[in-house]
């Protein structure tokens, strides 16, 4: 599970654990528990590959995040990483991709919501 923040990394490993469901984070190696269900930013999942992945948390106020420019050439500069960031995210899935958000979603999904 890839979700944009590490703050948002402990709360859902957190969740998951009180929970009953095995969860550990992926850390700048590897992923710490053998088998459970893998928590991450979305940044830490560039590079990997599994069979189901979700997208938590995709909301615009995430991903690109509040702090975008208003000039247009500047703003075109700000969001093409975040954008690249959640498509790298989003193809590590290799049978099953699930995206969720509360609030409004990421502009980045405007044209699927």
């Amino acid at each position: 599970m890839a979700v944009p923040t590490k703050k948002q990394v402990d709360q859902v490993e957190s969740y998951l654990s009180a929970n009953g469901v095995p969860a550990g984070s992926i850390g700048p190696d590897a992923p710490r528990l053998p088998d459970g269900v893998y928590v991450g930013t979305l940044q830490r999942f560039k590079g990997l590959e599994y069979q189901q992945m979700i997208l938590a948390g995709i909301t615009d106020a995430a991903v690109p995040g509040h702090y975008v420019a208003a000039e247009p050439l500047r703003q075109h500069r700000e969001l093409m990483p975040a954008r690249s960031v959640l498509f790298v995210a989003a193809t590590r899935a290799r049978d099953a991709l699930v995206l969720s958000w509360h609030g409004p979603p990421s502009r980045f999904l405007s044209p699927m919501a």
